[in-house]
């Protein structure tokens, strides 16, 4: 685990784009996870900046979007809004993007399908991911009970089909974004307290190759 503080948020953001575009060079054939979560848009916009600019080029990666919205009448799926934010602007074709079903008869089924297709993808290399302000990482809830592989949360009184916390450990590398001060407390129990389930991003720290980009809002409350 590695801890990187920076001067603010927007730097934060360009450095974990650059360090996941690093990865892409050093591997195009790169298998990416991707976390859904607004305060990763700064981290987008600079990748997709590089991708405009031609310095990264997605042809041969493969991306998985790690968490879906189970699809209701009315409700936009997130993979709509991912298109917008990332993955228009990236040329991926529609079979490198993968994300759990949004509407299934067997979500035992299905969420075990999505398990399978990142296996059959060989894991993932990295994944790029944030983490709520209550200690949530990938809509696993701080309140619940930790499911270690895909499954249907209920977050905030979203339904959402994500992976679990095992899926996120066993990637290869984890770029982890946290800005803000009201990220400052999470950040401290994240990086620094103990490994506990009910701050499901304490466990980040026990992953080897885990990266936490911070700017000094978010960093003021580590010791």
């Amino acid at each position: 685990m590695s801890v990187l503080v920076f001067s603010d948020a927007q730097t934060a953001a360009a450095a974990a784009a650059t360090l996941l575009g690093g990865q892409l060079i050093e591997k195009p054939s790169l298998t990416l996870g991707v976390d859904v979560d607004r305060a990763l848009i700064p981290a987008f916009q600079s990748l997709r900046a590089m991708t405009a600019n031609g310095l990264l080029s997605w042809g041969k990666a493969t991306l998985f979007q790690l968490s879906e919205r189970v699809l209701e009448e009315g409700r936009e799926p997130l993979r709509a809004y991912m298109q917008e934010s990332l993955y228009g602007e990236l040329s991926l074709s529609e079979e490198k993007v993968v994300a759990p079903a949004g509407v299934s008869v067997n979500w035992a089924d299905s969420c075990r399908a999505f398990e399978d297709s990142i296996l059959e993808a060989g894991g993932l290399d990295v994944v790029l991911l944030t983490v709520e302000p209550d200690g949530a990482v990938l809509y696993n809830s701080a309140d619940g009970e930790i499911a270690p592989t895909t499954h249907v949360e209920l977050y905030k009184g979203d339904k959402i089909v994500t992976a679990g916390l095992a899926t996120l450990m066993a990637a290869k590398k984890l770029i982890v974004l946290m800005t803000g001060k009201d990220m400052a407390e999470t950040a401290r129990q994240a990086i620094q307290g103990a490994v506990n389930t009910s701050v499901p991003a304490s466990l980040l720290q026990l992953h080897a190759a885990a990266t936490f980009l911070l700017d000094e809002e978010a960093a003021s409350l580590l010791g």
